[in-house]
């Protein structure tokens, strides 16, 4: 059977550490990555600055190709990098996320067969008036033992690379965060759906990471300050545009 090629995006801005683990995680997948890109993006000073050697030098560097950037552009390139790759299938990954060994497999059931952006994390709207959500969230926090259309998902996002363009029909509201919604959007545009595939409790290695409590340190940017306000004048922003979320 032909092996689907996988193009994996690793970011790098505050968690170095994390790194070498996040890499070990991808290549003891149950399906093998083609190839795992590594963008980085120039942690702020603010933060104390770490040099460029210690981000880029880990013990097993050598397994990945490294986009080294001088300034930090944000979250918007690794949705841009994604239409230049060579796989078939994308898989972005945040800093903070460590995928299950059948992570891939587990996407690779639902992406084409319910033509679905498949994520780590997925949340449901219940008002377009107010930033109200369903909880538990889809994933490792809810833990749904059967695959659940979303509004977005968030953390990793497994995709056909084809559908990368896509993210470009219109320009972002926001170059900050909200990139997730945005793609979202820009998919339901055409008749793509949002999805979070099966997180059993049973089955962790089936879940799209299994570190969540890494996601809230002092750097996570959701925990940095409240961005609540400018979060959901994104969101909104996207509604008006025609986004229907799946239980309104």
């Amino acid at each position: 059977m032909k092996q689907p090629k996988i193009s994996v995006i690793l970011t790098c801005w505050q968690r170095p550490h994390l790194l070498e683990e996040q890499v070990e995680r991808i290549y003891a997948q149950s399906v093998q990555p083609h190839e795992v890109i590594l963008w980085y993006n120039a942690p702020p000073k603010r933060f104390g600055f770490i040099e460029r050697k210690q981000l880029v030098e880990f013990k097993n560097d050598g397994q990945v190709k490294k986009i080294l950037c001088s300034h930090n552009l944000g979250i918007i390139p690794r949705f841009t990098l994604a239409s230049c790759l060579e796989g078939e299938y994308i898989c972005i990954f945040d800093d903070d996320t460590m995928p299950g060994k059948l992570w891939f497999e587990n996407c690779l059931t639902y992406v084409d067969s319910q033509q679905a952006l498949c994520g780590t994390i997925g949340l449901r709207y219940l008002s377009t008036s107010e930033l109200l959500t369903e909880k538990p969230r889809m994933g490792w926090e809810g833990k749904n033992e059967h695959l659940e259309f979303v509004d977005l998902v968030g953390h990793s996002w497994f995709f056909r690379r084809e559908w990368a363009r896509f993210f470009w029909d219109q320009e972002p509201p926001s170059r900050t965060f909200g990139e997730d919604i945005h793609f979202c959007t820009m998919l339901q545009r055409h008749n793509i759906r949002v999805a979070c595939p099966p997180h059993p409790m049973t089955q962790p290695n089936l879940w799209g990471s299994t570190q969540p409590q890494l996601g809230v340190d002092k750097v996570a940017i959701s925990c940095s300050s409240d961005k609540s306000a400018e979060f959901w004048r994104v969101v909104k922003h996207e509604f008006d545009n025609g986004y229907k979320p799946v239980l309104l």
